[in-house]
């Protein structure tokens, strides 16, 4: 053990890296407390997003996905990071203690994946869906490492079912005046002006052609004027996967989070970026019908879309400051 080792003094850095991890509208529901030799993350439950995610399931995915990034950057510092999840009730706010462990000598492949922290982008724009298997199966197999399971969707009816319920949820949603206020209150407007919340610049296609794709795009403004978007439409025959898990409790949701950020990051390291087509994951019965119609082992947490950028990558998405983040 690196006696010397003060994670305190390492604050900045650990959180830094740590606000990077991606959350349902960029709501960034986490906060830290920095101990000598362990950090303390925690929910931040005022970041709710509560009309889309009643449950907090998504919340603690985002909070999931920022517990990997503290492990990445303790690991870099020269500790192999122990994680307890849920260390009192599962429904407190204290998520997890990640506490330094034995002597550790960073690998390459984390060394990698940290570097692609702050690369890594959820891009709405076109894609190039030249996703190789091997690809695929390493990134399936980075879920695993996490206990998630990331399943291609390639068969032709499969796809179908999928598509179909994605247009049906987009429909029921955006026809909910309260989600599209909550829309309204995390997209565009000021809330980037605070380091939270998405701008237009990273909303990708119009409305129109998101919604005209084999598999739907969310229109992030809620059917609002929007004043700028990507030229051009989605690409056909996206690459997508469900990334699930065996429960469906809020400790698998963290695990599912980690899952997520590793699979995030070793996709930006194969050059590959992607986005989320949840909104059937976020009407219960709607939830089911994923899991029942395409016979899932498991409880289908997320829909990701991957592929190549085809215009670069969008600037980054704002973040709230170090200090905001810290529980003293």
């Amino acid at each position: 053990m690196f006696v010397t080792l003060d994670l305190r003094k390492h604050t900045e850095e650990l959180v830094s890296t740590a606000r990077l991890a991606p959350s349902l509208h960029n709501a960034q529901p986490w906060a830290f407390r920095v101990n000598a030799r362990s950090v303390e993350v925690y929910v931040d439950r005022s970041r709710a997003v509560a009309v889309v995610d009643p449950d907090d399931r998504q919340m603690l995915i985002g909070v999931g996905a920022a517990i990997f990034a503290v492990r990445l950057a303790v690991s870099a510092l020269g500790s192999e990071p122990t994680v307890t999840l849920m260390p009192g009730d599962e429904h407190g706010d204290l998520a997890a203690v990640v506490s330094l462990g034995p002597d550790h000598l960073p690998s390459m492949a984390e060394t990698r994946l940290l570097q692609h922290v702050p690369l890594r982008r959820t891009i709405r724009s076109r894609l190039d869906p030249d996703v190789p298997p091997r690809t695929r199966s390493v990134l399936a197999g980075e879920a695993e490492l996490e206990g998630a399971q990331l399943r291609w969707i390639t068969e032709h009816a499969e796809r179908g079912v999928l598509s179909r319920l994605i247009t049906a949820a987009e429909r029921r949603e955006q026809a909910d005046p309260k989600f599209r206020r909550e829309l309204a209150r995390w997209v565009g407007g000021e809330a980037p002006l605070y380091g939270t919340g998405l701008p237009e610049a990273v909303l990708g296609v119009s409305a129109k052609a998101g919604h005209e794709a084999d598999f739907p795009m969310r229109d992030f403004a809620g059917g609002r004027r929007r004043l700028s978007h990507s030229p051009g439409r989605p690409e056909r025959d996206p690459v997508i996967a469900i990334l699930f898990t065996d429960g469906d409790r809020p400790v698998e949701w963290l695990r599912c989070g980690q899952a997520l950020m590793r699979v995030l990051l070793w996709a930006s390291v194969e050059g590959l970026a992607a986005s989320y087509l949840n909104q059937p994951l976020e009407i219960p019965d709607l939830r089911t019908r994923v899991r029942d119609d395409l016979e899932l082992p498991g409880f289908a947490q997320l829909i990701l879309r991957f592929g190549r950028p085809v215009a670069g990558l969008p600037l980054p998405t704002p973040r709230r400051p170090v200090a905001e983040l810290l529980r003293r």
